[in-house]
């Protein structure tokens, strides 16, 4: 299980639904996808595929092994396994996607780790996938999907097993090299070791239940729970998270999150179901950091974000959140309308990628230009962003909220995981069962199509978040797929960003005015 208060983690199972019945999974939600797909082959470790997945474990007491893989969570240095023995270890790397394969031979995994996924986000890996690939005799399989734009994704892993602690480290050696097969006996530098949680203790017996985090205007996180937890503190300076284990722990169903604002000096707050723990990676913007303050009570964990120059005593008042002192481009009449303008991804999320362009940078440089448009038209803009930064959902829709919009339009483009370079076109989405929501999306969809002469795709519903929680008329544009050279080429074009600016600002309008607002 895995909450992230972040953009990326914010797709709902109904979106996803939305995206399969119109036939466009596209490469932004590709993360989502759940499963160790594998294959076997005369090799020992064979490529991956798309077809056959890990052996099914029904009755771990068959299984001929001599190792158990009891429980695994990642660390500040790499992964900790806790296994009853050390296992001979082999690993592969592999491309398209980039991934490394790790087998533990002669090792049988508990029920609750089979086809288990261990979010990583640091080291260049994303996640790590856990399944029983094989059962006589017995290999446990670790696949880490890697992050290719990490340079800490191309470093050779290497491990060492604590027999005290009956202990196994996974950790990126400090050479970068192919992967090869990992010999247990490889030497490691001297790390600092978390303590290991009791791999025996029942997962979730009389566990503390995570029910709420709360982040103050003076920089205050507090993580509650409703009874006393103990906790460990790492940081990790390659991704910039300050990470936290919460022992013999669970996250609640009805987890009470903050709303980041776009300004935030909170980057993204990650919780983690890992085992029996709940790992808590927290990520703040340049400039700023996490520290422990004292705790008022035993369930609750204090932290407090200030500058680094601050003492971490003093509670440091955060950046303001008056949007008109961070969008000075909000200059109109607000009698005539209130625009939001939300170009989508943005930072480390580039959005789709494809034929040498990134999402996030087409529709930035678009979006200002509908912006300047609408502006000449007397309307009232703001933005959700005017830079490659990366800003959560909740916060864009806050923000709307929060200055009073009319209308919010949300800016994309599409592609396709197929990489199908002939499918191509405009398509404008509305919430479901949105009638004024629908009608806004029908102007701004004829204009586009009228402008550029695109294929027509449609208006359709959806259940994105930013055009879901929105109270006022909220569409998002898909402006074309970068998997379409065509269309990347258009997207890329400045003349033709222009092009479709102007038409949505004509949809927009022909809305406003219609609607007599």
């Amino acid at each position: 299980m895995e909450i992230s208060i972040d953009q990326k983690s914010s797709c709902s199972i109904a979106q996803i639904s939305d995206l399969y019945a119109h036939g466009r999974i596209t490469l932004r939600y590709r993360q989502l996808a759940v499963g160790i797909l594998m294959a076997v082959t005369t090799g020992y470790v064979s490529p991956v595929s798309d077809k056959l997945q890990a052996q099914p474990l029904n009755n771990t007491s068959n299984l001929s092994s001599a190792v158990r893989l009891s429980s695994i969570r990642p660390t500040a240095n790499g992964l900790m396994l806790s296994v009853n023995a050390n296992p001979q270890i082999q690993i592969q790397r592999e491309d398209n996607p980039d991934r490394l394969i790790v087998d533990l031979k002669n090792t049988s995994l508990v029920q609750e780790l089979h086809k288990a996924t261990v979010p990583m986000n640091r080291l260049g890996i994303k996640q790590v996938r856990v399944a029983q690939f094989q059962n006589s005799p017995a290999i446990a399989r670790l696949v880490f999907d890697l992050d290719s734009s990490d340079p800490n994704s191309k470093v050779a892993w290497q491990s060492q097993y604590i027999a005290a602690t009956k202990t196994l480290l996974l950790t990126p050696s400090n050479q970068t090299a192919q992967a090869i097969p990992i010999s247990p006996s490889l030497p490691l530098p001297s790390l600092p070791l978390p303590r290991p949680i009791n791999p025996s203790t029942p997962i979730f017996s009389t566990a503390a239940v995570i029910e709420k985090l709360s982040f103050s205007s003076t920089g205050q996180l507090v993580i509650t729970a409703n009874q006393p937890v103990n906790y460990q503190t790492s940081f990790d300076p390659n991704s910039g998270t300050y990470n936290l284990t919460v022992a013999n722990a669970k996250i609640s169903a009805n987890l009470q999150r903050p709303s980041l604002a776009a300004n935030s000096p909170i980057e993204r707050i990650r919780l983690s179901q890992v085992g029996n723990s709940v790992e808590i990676g927290i990520k703040t913007i340049a400039g700023w950091q996490v520290r422990e303050s004292q705790r008022m009570t035993n369930q609750q964990i204090q932290l407090q974000v200030s500058l680094n120059s601050v003492s971490p005593n003093n509670q440091t008042p955060l950046p303001s959140s008056n949007p008109v002192t961070q969008n000075p481009q909000n200059t109109g009449d607000r009698r005539r309308g209130v625009i939001f303008v939300d170009p989508g991804h943005g930072g480390r999320d580039p959005g789709a990628v494809g034929n040498g362009i990134q999402e996030k940078a087409v529709v930035l440089s678009m979006s200002l230009k509908l912006g300047q448009a609408l502006q000449s038209m007397g309307y009232t803009v703001y933005y959700a962003r005017t830079n490659d930064v990366e800003i959560d959902l909740e916060p864009r829709v806050a923000f709307a909220q929060r200055v009073n919009a009319d209308v919010f339009v949300s800016i994309h483009a599409n592609s396709l995981e197929s990489r199908n370079s002939s499918v191509n076109g405009v398509e404008t989405f509305h919430a479901r069962n949105s009638t004024v929501g629908r009608e806004l999306a029908s102007y701004v969809q004829s204009q586009i199509i009228s402008a550029t002469s695109a294929n027509n795709r449609g208006v359709k519903a959806a259940g994105f978040y930013v055009i879901a929680r929105t109270s006022m008329p909220a569409i998002l544009v898909e402006t074309g797929f970068v998997t379409s050279p065509t269309e990347a080429r258009n997207l890329s074009n400045p003349n033709y960003q222009k092009q479709m600016a102007d038409a949505i600002a004509r949809g927009i309008d022909q809305f406003m005015r219609v609607r007599g607002r």
